[in-house]
């Protein structure tokens, strides 16, 4: 016959027990999964640099089954890759970006500009090319500026599983 302690014992294990599954739980994060980013600073063609580094920060929390993963305000960043700056004939400005992916725990996840699964993590921002006849020969196109607080939206790579957090 089980003696109290005996049976108390059992249940502070199963407890235990219980309690350290809950916290080593992980999800899986699929790829295609939709991530808003918002810009932190303002970025324009006219003065960007290649090599020069934009951080980013998630807009919304990104949750798998209703655990979050990732924190809203997680930082995010990328590397400029090309810049064009704008031109005579009204040639706009452009800018492309390279995501660095996200660090989440100790894993990083990868991300990419487009839905489909091109692997590309480029994202090109541009400014439509508007040539005003006959004067617009010698007029300089726009540069490309984004904003603090634009949004911008890319989408995970490849599947990755990452911890909980509740």
């Amino acid at each position: 016959m089980m003696g109290i302690r005996h049976i108390a014992l059992m249940l502070l294990t199963a407890a235990s027990s219980s309690s350290i599954a809950q916290n080593h739980t992980s999800v899986v994060l699929r790829e295609g999964t939709p991530v808003s980013l918002a810009f932190v600073e303002p970025l324009n063609s006219g003065t960007a640099a290649v090599g020069g580094h934009v951080s980013l920060v998630l807009a919304e929390d990104i949750k798998v089954n209703g655990a979050v993963i990732a924190k809203n305000s997680h930082v995010v960043t990328a590397e400029v890759t090309d810049v064009k700056r704008a031109a005579l004939a009204g040639r706009s400005g452009q800018i492309t970006l390279r995501l660095d992916g996200m660090m989440v725990g100790d894993r990083k996840v990868k991300l990419r500009g487009s839905r489909d699964r091109t692997g590309e993590s480029d994202v090109q921002y541009s400014r439509p090319y508007h040539l005003k006849w006959p004067g617009g020969l010698m007029r300089t196109g726009d540069n490309v500026e984004i904003n603090q607080g634009t949004l911008l939206s890319v989408f995970v790579a490849e599947d990755v599983s990452l911890p909980a957090t509740f």
